[in-house]
């Protein structure tokens, strides 16, 4: 009785474990980030703009690769700047199709930057390393300005 315990436990575990093992414990890759920026609160001081970032996104990794692919963000943040230069920063999260998230700050112009990951949950407790990233607007509507972010990252995991 105990093995066939053992033999089922096993078999109902598998699948978790091998998702889990299907991530390599660290490495670089490159991914894409799409975001639509809602509606910010706007500080206008002379020339120069402060503004709220609160924006969602969905990433899909180039090289098809299981790291930040098809994980949703969020990101709350700031920027101020004159004109069309901008300065800034951000807090995000990215969940996966399982619920893991990886917690990020992100650090920028608004065409430049640089992602700090700093933990997350389930299979990325524990994630450490950084993304540089370069920002392609598109075209959105005033109250939702759309962008891509293209991003080289490097993690490792415990």
């Amino acid at each position: 009785m105990a093995t066939r315990l053992t033999i089922l436990a096993c078999l109902l575990l598998a699948p978790l474990c091998a998702h889990a093992a299907d991530l390599p414990k660290q490495g670089t890759t490159s991914y894409t980030a799409s975001f639509v920026q809602m509606p910010s609160n706007v500080l206008k001081q002379g020339d120069r703009v402060a503004l709220t970032r609160d924006f969602y996104g969905i990433t899909r990794n180039d090289e098809g690769a299981a790291m930040w692919d098809a994980m949703g963000v969020h990101c709350l943040g700031i920027a101020e700047g004159a004109g069309d230069e901008y300065a800034g920063s951000a807090s995000c999260v990215s969940t996966d199709k399982d619920g893991d998230q990886i917690f990020a700050t992100a650090t920028g112009t608004n065409r430049t930057g640089t992602l700090t990951y700093f933990g997350g949950t389930g299979k990325y407790a524990g994630i450490t390393g950084k993304g540089d990233y370069v920002t392609e607007w598109i075209k959105g509507t005033p109250d939702h300005p759309m962008f891509v972010n293209r991003i080289k990252a490097s993690w490792k995991l415990p």
